[in-house]
């Protein structure tokens, strides 16, 4: 009994889909002086595409995204707060925060529920000021 127990798991560990590593965040970079840095992009079949912004002073910033409406969202989460800081899913959109040197923003682009499911892309572009 316990020799069948083990073999039917080890075939159920062996069917198992394999762990795929995904593409770790893009981080971005702010000057300061009302200088903006803008970037676009789309996401890979049916993953999320993530940017990290560090925060290098005490200055607010204003995050301006454009994206498709039939198949993009965005989540934005904060380092400093627990849970999404803010989700978008009607574009275009902007977002304004008073930044704290430090402080770790999170952009993750990913698809809609139909999107993912059919396994078109998002499309998306945005722009991150610091003021």
């Amino acid at each position: 009994m316990k020799i069948v127990a083990i073999t039917s798991a080890l075939l159920l560990a062996s069917a198992a889909a394999p762990c795929i590593a995904k593409e770790p965040a893009q981080e971005v970079f702010l000057s300061v002086g009302d200088q903006t840095m803008t970037t676009s992009g789309e996401t890979p079949g049916r993953e999320a595409r993530t940017y990290l912004l560090r925060m290098q002073s005490d200055l607010p910033i204003v995050f301006s995204v454009d994206a498709d409406n039939s198949a993009c969202s965005l989540e934005i989460m904060k380092a400093s707060q627990r849970g999404v800081f803010s989700k978008i899913s009607r574009f275009p959109a902007s977002f304004r925060d008073s930044g704290q040197s430090g402080d770790e923003y999170r952009f993750s682009f990913f698809q809609n529920r139909v999107s993912f499911m059919s396994g078109a892309r998002c499309a998306f572009s945005f722009s991150l000021t610091q003021k």
